[in-house]
């Protein structure tokens, strides 16, 4: 652990920035863009670390919503080099979501390239949530918000410092090279960021205090897989996707062809189940024809059956499905009502 001034912190982004590009959600007039931004030469001394997690999630800069995957007639082309990025400022919310898409597209029966060279080459320079929003739940999905691993370097504020946990060779490299005036952090101010994170924990717990399950998510959902529910809760929604499309650990992906300059090309888009055609086969046939079942789907994903292939829930309380919805569809009470209907279903065929 070793701290440093604001002012070391931005000369070593702008050292950083003249061998990698820069990925950071930037602040002006008071308020964070609270988007990240792929800067070519950044000049801003008075960046700082944002307080929440940003909108866009953090998957897109691993895995793009939209992609070559490759060319024909079929060619000797490799997997195309990628540009390693310096991504500064995510929060625990988003590095956790990478370790569920890992199961899928890096650890999986067929890894997939563009991914796992991503995955190897970018480099994640994470922070701590300063504060929590009104839709942040990390802490119910049995996270934190502050990474605990999975990053290179971390970053945490405290008073007129920062402090800089190194999480791995690559970040100690990093430190050592661009981080140039680092001083080993004091015990005070190792105590002072641990009390910091207690009062952001506090935050959520207040704000999510409503929501205590008494059962896991997924056995609330197994007990509504036949259920007239999900019709009743899914009543506001609009099949807009953004629920998905902001989501940081859905990967699901559509490939279609299209002419190139010489042959054609194959292009990855990202894809929602909660689009009528998602799942449509030869025929027009298309096994989850209404909206409540495609909805259900969603959590039955989620909370269910991805639990029960690699023993982990795939939401990391982001809240971003929450915050985008047009419809005003909360996720927390979503779990919460399933969970009352399974009690209020119990106490009826008890009496």
């Amino acid at each position: 652990m070793y701290q440093i001034s604001q002012n070391q912190l931005i000369a070593a982004i702008q050292k950083l920035n003249q061998r990698y590009p820069i990925i950071l959600p930037v602040k002006k007039d008071h308020e964070f863009f609270l988007k990240y931004y792929e800067i070519d030469s950044w000049t801003d001394t008075k960046w700082e670390i944002s307080p929440i997690r940003t909108p866009q999630p953090l998957k897109s800069f691993f895995y793009p919503p939209k992609q070559n995957v490759g060319t024909y007639p079929a060619t000797k082309k490799k997997t195309e080099r990628i540009q390693p990025l310096v991504i500064i400022g995510p929060k625990a919310c988003d590095i956790n979501a990478l370790k569920i898409i890992d199961k899928v597209y890096r650890e999986g029966e067929f890894p997939e390239p563009y991914y796992v060279k991503a995955r190897e080459e970018n480099i994640i320079i994470a922070s701590d949530c300063l504060d929590a929003g009104e839709f942040c739940a990390c802490t119910l999905m049995n996270s934190l918000p502050y990474p605990e691993k999975d990053f290179d370097l971390n970053l945490s504020s405290v008073d007129n410092s920062i402090l800089v946990e190194v999480g791995s060779e690559k970040g100690e490299k990093l430190l050592k090279e661009f981080f140039e005036g680092y001083q080993p952090a004091t015990e005070a101010q190792i105590a002072a960021r641990d009390e910091k994170r207690k009062r952001v924990i506090e935050k959520l717990k207040e704000i999510n205090k409503q929501f205590q399950y008494f059962q896991s998510h997924q056995e609330a959902i197994e007990r509504h897989l036949v259920s007239k529910e999900w019709s009743d809760l899914c009543k506001t929604c609009v099949e807009c996707g953004i629920c998905t499309q902001i989501c940081p650990t859905c990967y699901c992906f559509l490939l279609f062809d299209q002419k190139a300059k010489e042959g054609y090309e194959r292009i990855k888009v990202w894809d929602s189940c909660f689009f009528a055609g998602y799942s449509r086969m030869a025929g027009g046939l298309t096994p989850r024809l209404s909206l409540a079942d495609r909805f259900k789907h969603r959590f039955y994903h989620k909370f269910d059956s991805f639990v029960t292939i690699y023993g982990v829930e795939a939401c990391t309380g982001c809240g971003r499905c929450s915050e985008g919805c047009m419809g005003n569809i909360d996720l927390r009470k979503v779990l919460m009502e399933l969970e009352k209907r399974v009690v209020l279903k119990e106490t009826i065929e008890i009496s």
